[in-house]
C-alpha cells in the first residue's frame, strides 16, 4: 500500500508540474524501506514459549476476550482480559484494600518458575488506590518473554503494596498467556 500510494503521489507530483519534490519523496522512502528491512533482518524471534510444556495437572484459565462479568467477581477478585494483541493484559479486581497504597502483578512460568518481565512487570502495572471507595480496581501489562501463538502456562499474582506497610498476595491464578511479539 505504501510503494502504491509513492507511486501515485509522483504522478501526482508531475501532474501539478512540481516534479522536483518527488527526489526527495523517493529519497526518504528509500531510507525508510531499506531501514525497516535492517531491522527486521536483525531482530531476532524470541522462542522463550516455543517449547514450552503445559502440564496437564494444573487448572489453568484462559485469559477472557471482553470485559469480566459480575458473575467471575463472584468467583475470584482477580481476572485477567486480552488486551488489543497478544502478550498485552488487562487485569481487574475488586478487592477492597483497606489503606490507600497501589495494585501490581507479578508473573511466572509454570514449569521453571521464571520470573516473566520481572524489571518491567511492577512499574507497568502499578494502580494507585488513593481512594478507599469500593469498586474495581483496572490495570495493564505486558509479558515479553515468547512470541505471538506460542502459549505456556503462567501463574499471575496480585499483589498489594499499602502505603504504610508490607506488601502482601492478594490472588494468584494460573492463566494461558503468550508473549508480545515486538
Amino acid at each position: 500500500m505504501n510503494i502504491i500510494g509513492t507511486i501515485i503521489s509522483s504522478i501526482v507530483q508531475i501532474v501539478i508540474r512540481k516534479w522536483y519534490f518527488i527526489f526527495p519523496q523517493l529519497g526518504i522512502a528509500a531510507f525508510l524501506y531499506y531501514y525497516a528491512g535492517i531491522i527486521f533482518t536483525y531482530s531476532p524471534p524470541d522462542y522463550y514459549g516455543a517449547n514450552k510444556e503445559i502440564p496437564e495437572n494444573v487448572d489453568f484459565s484462559n485469559p477472557l476476550d471482553s470485559l469480566p462479568t459480575d458473575q467471575e467477581f463472584e468467583k475470584y477478585e482477580f481476572v485477567l482480559i486480552n488486551n488489543f494483541q497478544p502478550g498485552l493484559y488487562i487485569y481487574q479486581t475488586d478487592h477492597k484494600p483497606t489503606e490507600t497504597g497501589y495494585f501490581y502483578v507479578k508473573a511466572y512460568e509454570i514449569n521453571s518458575n521464571d520470573r516473566l518481565s520481572e524489571e518491567r512487570m511492577k512499574v507497568r502495572s502499578k494502580v494507585v488506590v488513593d481512594n478507599l471507595e469500593p469498586q474495581k480496581w483496572k490495570g495493564e501489562f505486558t509479558i515479553y518473554e515468547g512470541d505471538w501463538g506460542d502459549k505456556y502456562g503462567s501463574r499471575i499474582e496480585l499483589w498489594y503494596q499499602p502505603s504504610n506497610g508490607q506488601d502482601y498476595q492478594v490472588e494468584e491464578r494460573n492463566f494461558i498467556v503468550e508473549g508480545w511479539q515486538r
